[in-house]
């Protein structure tokens, strides 16, 4: 006998992710997965579940696991956290850093920062 779905409907999340190939796209646009589990997950689990489960694409760093590196730095609903090391929440906004010009998606080059184009 096949075991149940147990996950509740108010223990799943609806993640908005900052999506941008600048190889392929003309400018950023932003995607939302919703029914996303996250209970006693980090935001770092949350990506590997959407990556490992509905898209394959999505790019994020994702290294040490235990916050020591910083790899995984990104914005969680406007903050910069270490996202291996913050607890998911219900809803969520990932996005990358501002100050670093993004590879792809939530990926970053840190050691290119933005140029503050337009600027005196």
């Amino acid at each position: 006998m096949e075991k149940e779905n147990t996950v509740k409907k108010e223990d799943m999340a609806k993640v908005t992710i900052y999506r941008f190939d600048p190889t392929k796209d003309d400018k950023p646009r932003y995607e939302v997965f919703d029914n996303i589990p996250y209970k006693a997950m980090r935001v770092t689990d949350v990506l590997n579940y959407i990556f490992q489960n509905i898209d394959s694409t999505l790019a994020y760093r994702y290294s040490c696991r235990t916050g020591l590196c910083d790899a995984c730095l990104m914005k969680v609903n406007g903050k910069v956290e270490v996202a291996c090391k913050k607890l998911a929440e219900k809803e969520m906004l990932l996005e990358p850093l501002d100050k670093f010009v993004v590879l792809k998606d939530l990926v970053v080059d840190f050691a290119q920062p933005k140029t503050k184009a337009g600027s005196a």
